[in-house]
């Protein structure tokens, strides 16, 4: 039987990443939905980090439920209800809800599962989708997680699903956390070859990544749109650059300072001919096995302490 509920945590509201390094930022409270596994002891757990979209039902509430029923504690985070940003436009949510933000409210996540005492506080991985996709391997590089990351052990596991291809850091030094990415071929809101190039800056930094480019997939294969649906804009043309000072570098020479410099760079940047959204729920078999198997390595099994090497039944997926 697996048990879940509701939980507050305390996060903050850093506009960039230069605010969060200055520990600029209000503070907020944001919802987030527990998932335990029955008789949960000393047990591995994952943040789950939301996308553009929010916490959604078909999505990361099912992945919270999923990951509770491979032993996992699951904390599925929602960054918007605490910020009123529950009910605005995907592009209303993509200017005032920054990754910053998210950083903040996934390392917050961290913070609440450490001190759960059916979890096992080095083994606590993070999970994301889209935005939520990105911050997870943004968390990966320690210079962004010395920044929020406090007491305690970090992620200990990081994983994509089709992340926004959008920073890059000047200095790849990661936490050394392994990372799994998971992208489709047919997704034009994600620049493969970024994605590629985000993927040897994780490799470079000290961390184990493996990469999955899948073949004929689109953006969210594992959503609710059974046909084909077209998003406006894509992101894809973005590409920003964050230095050693946590300055973000963007389009036309601008610099990340706020609001106003954040909404111009999202205008010199996307593309309108938009990308398209289609569930394909072999697709999602595929990667649940994928990913599953990246945890377990990862993380290790309920009950253990240490990660497993691997799972008796691994299979090529």
């Amino acid at each position: 039987m697996i048990i879940r509920e509701t939980l507050m945590l305390d996060s903050a509201g850093p506009r960039t990443l230069e605010d969060a390094a200055a520990g600029r930022g209000r503070s907020v409270r944001i919802l987030a939905h527990l998932f335990l596994p029955d008789k949960a002891s000393s047990a591995p757990a994952v943040v789950v980090s939301h996308g553009l979209a929010g916490p959604k039902p078909v999505r990361e509430l099912a992945y919270g439920c999923w990951l509770a029923e491979q032993g996992h504690v699951a904390l599925v985070l929602d960054s918007y209800g605490g910020r009123g940003m529950s009910n605005r436009s995907d592009g209303v949510r993509a200017l005032m809800v920054t990754e910053a933000m998210l950083l903040a409210d996934a390392f917050a996540g961290l913070d609440a599962l450490r001190r759960l005492p059916m979890v096992d506080p080095a083994r606590i991985g993070l999970m994301g989708f889209s935005y939520g996709g990105m911050v997870t391997l943004l968390a990966a590089y320690e210079q962004i997680a010395s920044v929020f990351r406090g007491e305690g052990p970090g992620f200990a596991a990081h994983v994509s699903f089709y992340g926004c291809s959008i920073p890059r850091l000047d200095d790849p030094g990661t936490t050394g956390a392994p990372a799994l990415i998971l992208v489709g071929a047919n997704d034009a809101n994600v620049s493969l070859t970024r994605t590629r190039l985000i993927a040897g800056d994780l490799g470079r930094g000290g961390s184990p990544v493996e990469l999955h480019v899948l073949p004929e997939a689109f953006h969210q294969w594992d959503g609710a749109d059974l046909t084909p649906r077209r998003k406006i804009p894509s992101l894809r043309p973005l590409a920003l650059r964050v230095d050693d000072w946590y300055r973000t570098h963007g389009p036309a020479g601008l610099r990340m300072t706020g609001i106003s410099s954040r909404m111009l760079m999202m205008l010199l940047g996307v593309d309108l001919r938009g990308y398209v959204i289609k569930r394909d729920d072999l697709m999602r078999a595929r990667t649940d096995r994928l990913t599953r198997r990246f945890l377990h390595r990862s993380l290790g099994a309920a009950g253990a302490r240490t990660p497993a090497r691997a799972l008796p039944d691994d299979r090529p997926p």
